[in-house]
């Protein structure tokens, strides 16, 4: 298309010494048929000295100044029963722009670079500007539960087979959060290292993100950075961990997280170092048989282990049978409770179910307990039917195994 707009009046003749009088000529201005162009048309004047044109706007064209609404839209279930079992799914822009800054399309958080389309801005009848941009899904990825996340500038939108069965996928705004988490008696226990972690949550993505652990005045340690999660809000989670010696954790040594991401704009760092216990105190054992109303029945029988007196809150629980370990399936340890408040000191309680036939076979019932202020680290208390008495255990069969119930 052309348009050429002439002078309303016309305008004197210019000239100079030497330079022959310009008379300003309507010239036709072409304007590109590009997506980028809308119905918000330019009109220009050439002048024979002017190099270019100058865009003019139409009264009226830029009325919209909403921010872009963003929905993504999940594939159609009929598309997967075509020949290549593939379908896509529609992120949706609407806003005053003619077309985003940039449509960025990510899969399970790693930036996706093949299989996008994203078309031209059209303009609706109240002159906002939409974008559509799909992304093309294979039903295998659906069903497997792949999370297709859409961003726009600092928006994101995700859609996966779980989040459409029933997540909240809306508008959130969340900040992404750094948390530490100090290690676990049971590990610093069984491998003699002590393993640091730093969760992050709340990402859109990521691509770009770096977790790593530095030692006070020793450098950066080596980080593992553990598969994404993603969260019930529609975003990820990722944990980075580090391993330490033992020794080093019980000294009071301190480490820091460092992550830095995109969408932070400053890396975020957060301190890690192991508290003392004010009042340290190792743990009390005692072991129930199990109640004689319940051997009546003679289907089950429950034994009981209650650990008392304890600080810090931190311990592990493991039931034996004869010396062997037994599958954590087969009982139920609960979280440390405080005995008082202010908390001085917690307790908590472990049962084991076994058959009846096993407990009258006359098997010995193990409760092992390991806590940091129990001189050996670990100690146990155990029954069988004939005695219900405490018997010795050999508890250096269970160092191997990973404790089961560690809080």
């Amino acid at each position: 298309r052309h348009f050429c707009i002439p002078p309303l009046h016309p305008a004197p003749a210019t000239s100079s010494p030497g330079i022959p009088a310009l008379h300003p000529t309507p010239i036709p201005v072409p304007l590109p048929s590009t997506p980028y162009h809308a119905p918000g048309y330019h009109f220009g004047i050439l002048h024979p000295l002017t190099p270019s044109p100058s865009p003019v706007p139409l009264p009226g064209s830029n009325t919209v100044t909403s921010a872009n609404a963003i929905t993504i839209h999940p594939p159609s279930r009929e598309d997967f029963e075509g020949p290549y079992r593939n379908s896509s799914v529609l992120c949706q822009i609407r806003g005053s722009r003619q077309l985003p800054a940039a449509v960025r399309w990510l899969k399970n958080g790693v930036l996706l670079k093949d299989g996008i389309t994203t078309e031209g801005s059209v303009a609706d009848s109240k002159r906002a500007y939409i974008t559509n941009s799909w992304a093309t899904v294979t039903e295998a990825e659906w069903d497997a539960g792949t999370i297709f996340t859409c961003q726009v500038d600092e928006d994101v939108r995700n859609t996966s087979k779980a989040l459409e069965c029933g997540y909240d996928h809306g508008n959130n705004n969340e900040e992404i959060t750094v948390q530490v988490v100090p290690p676990l008696f049971a590990d610093i226990f069984k491998d003699k290292v002590a393993k640091l972690t730093c969760k992050v949550t709340n990402l859109p993505g990521v691509e770009g993100l770096v977790i790593s652990w530095w030692k006070e005045n020793g450098g950066k340690l080596d980080t593992k950075m553990l598969p994404q999660v993603l969260q019930p809000n529609g975003f990820f989670g990722v944990d980075g961990v580090a391993t330490v010696y033992a020794d080093e954790w019980d000294k009071g040594e301190v480490y820091t997280c460092k992550v830095s991401h995109p969408e932070l704009l400053f890396p975020a760092e957060v301190k890690l170092q192991k508290t003392p216990s004010r009042n340290a105190k190792a743990p009390s054992i005692y072991v129930f048989s199990p109640p004689s109303e319940q051997l009546t029945m003679q289907e089950s029988a429950t034994i009981t282990c209650l650990v008392k007196g304890f600080n810090p809150p931190d311990l592990f629980v493991r039931w034996l049978r004869n010396g062997e370990p037994l599958p954590t399936g087969d009982y139920i340890t609960m979280p440390p409770v405080a005995e008082s408040q202010p908390a001085v000191s917690y307790f908590t309680y472990s049962s084991l179910t076994v058959s009846g036939e096993d407990w009258r076979a006359g098997n010995i019932f193990t409760c092992l307990v390991g806590h940091e202020q129990i001189p050996l680290q670990v100690a146990q208390k155990s029954v069988d039917k004939a005695s219900g008495k405490p018997t010795s255990v050999n508890v250096s069969l269970v160092l191997s195994d990973a404790a089961s119930a560690c809080y």
